[in-house]
């Protein structure tokens, strides 16, 4: 499982989830307040919003060609670029301030 902040200016609402969700992975099911997407390389990734954090938990096959985990990676990191305000290597610095506070 994985959190993310949101950037100043960036909104946390299901509205704004749902419409980039649709944008970026085309259709996505919910439960309760769980929206549940299946995308290439990811067999089942499930979101929710939570005290302004998106938490997601993920399962993906490791068995898919190379070419085909490259775009599924792109493609989520472009999604929660576009919902978070944050690049890549942001998220990354901020995953290993927070593994140095443990």
């Amino acid at each position: 499982m994985r959190e993310y902040k949101f950037k100043r200016g960036y909104e946390a609402t299901p509205e704004r989830l749902e419409e980039l969700i649709k944008k970026f992975f085309g259709e996505f099911k919910k439960e309760g307040d769980v929206y549940i997407v299946r995308f290439k390389a990811i067999e089942e990734m499930r979101l929710k919003l939570a005290n302004k954090k998106l938490i997601v938990e993920s399962k993906t096959n490791p068995n898919v060609d190379e070419e085909t985990a490259i775009e599924t990676i792109k493609t989520y990191n472009s999604f929660l670029n576009e919902l978070t305000g944050y690049t890549a290597k942001e998220r990354k610095m901020h995953l290993m301030k927070e593994v140095e506070k443990m």
